[in-house]
């Protein structure tokens, strides 16, 4: 078995461990109740937990062979998440999430249907790192998502929903029609009032 070469300087300033780590999940959840528990909507759930490795300067780290390698594919992923969360901040048209597997992986995160929370970490000992951190935080704090509820419903719980609401409609329609003759019949009885007095 063939193993990859490379390595890594540790000195006294902040090392990192080129490292991309994911997480995902798929959560399904369903209402309890009579009604809900046979037919009742699915809510279905996404979960991404991402550890993104910070880019590094390979002069600083002395990476070199395969080390140095996947640190300019990671450099390269960071730059590419940076540039549309820029794009997703400053409102654009257009996205390109294929420009690399990471981007594409968080699209649904970043610009979609979600609520995402993104913890940056950063260090005084390493001032320059710490300042680009925190205007990758800038940028991605200034993006707006607006989340739904994704329901899954299987034909017959959709009937029933829509037979809900037909069911409230009519009753407000009732309702009004019920208001509408009670202020009719208080105008006619002014009037009547109002012509007897003459």
């Amino acid at each position: 078995m063939e193993g990859s070469q490379g390595s890594v300087m540790v000195g006294p300033g902040p090392s990192l461990i080129y490292n991309i780590g994911f997480y995902y999940s798929i959560l399904e959840s369903r209402e309890r109740g009579d009604e809900a528990q046979e037919e009742g909507a699915i809510t279905v759930s996404h979960l991404n937990l991402v550890d993104l490795a910070g880019s590094e300067n390979a002069s600083q780290s002395g990476a070199t062979g395969e080390r140095l390698r996947e640190g300019g594919f990671i450099n390269k992923s960071l730059f590419m998440l940076g540039r549309v969360i820029s794009q997703l901040s400053e409102g654009d048209s257009f996205i390109n999430f294929r420009d690399s597997k990471l981007t594409r992986i968080l699209q649904t995160s970043l610009g979609g249907n979600s609520k995402t929370a993104i913890i940056c970490t950063v260090t005084p000992t390493a001032v320059e790192q710490t300042h680009s951190t925190l205007r990758f935080a800038s940028r991605a704090k200034a993006i707006k998502n607006k989340p739904v509820v994704n329901e899954v419903l299987s034909d017959t719980a959709l009937l029933k929903r829509y037979a809900r609401e037909i069911k409230a409609l009519e009753h407000i329609l009732a309702l009004e029609r019920n208001t509408d003759k009670n202020q009719e019949v208080e105008q006619r009885s002014g009037i009547h009032e109002r012509l007897e007095g003459r």
